[in-house]
């Protein structure tokens, strides 16, 4: 019975903190949906399957200026600055599992498919863990360089 007591309420806290979440980019001063979502990607979209020096939805290296200053990135931290209050207030849970629930929420407000969702990304604790500027996909560049780049994420 204990274990079953435990599971119901981890899923009453993922409830609450997804409720948290929604209201945080849903509400009356606008939504924020769109840049939820960019948040979410540009933290995923760094990732390389060949390396072990960053990227990736893992570490939430964009609160670093070395990797928030990507021009690609330009923006974010707006979605950053909304989803700030949450950190606080939830200090067990990392950023990076903040920003990837934020894109997955918004997703779902926006009337997409429930994603599935797991806890345990981690912080990484300094800059030294942020990846190089440039592995995002830009569009500018031609279909070669976004098959390049969908290809290093595997």
């Amino acid at each position: 019975m204990g274990l079953l007591l435990s599971k119901f309420k981890e899923a009453m806290q993922d409830k609450a903190l997804r409720d948290e979440v929604s209201s945080a980019i849903v509400n009356d001063k606008g939504n924020a949906c769109p840049i939820a979502v960019r948040l979410a990607w540009h933290n995923s979209g760094t990732f390389d399957k060949s390396d072990n020096k960053g990227g990736g939805s893992d570490g939430a290296t964009m609160r670093f200026e070395e990797e928030l200053s990507d021009p690609a990135n330009a923006g974010l931290n707006i979605a950053q600055d909304i989803l700030q209050p949450l950190k606080e207030k939830h200090p067990e849970l990392s950023t990076a599992d903040l920003w990837v629930l934020a894109g997955i929420q918004a997703i779902k407000l926006t009337g997409g498919p429930d994603v599935p969702f797991k806890y345990g990304r981690t912080d990484a604790s300094d800059k030294s863990a942020c990846p190089a500027q440039g592995r995002l996909p830009d569009a500018t560049q031609g279909a070669q360089h976004l098959r390049d780049v969908f290809y290093r994420m595997g």
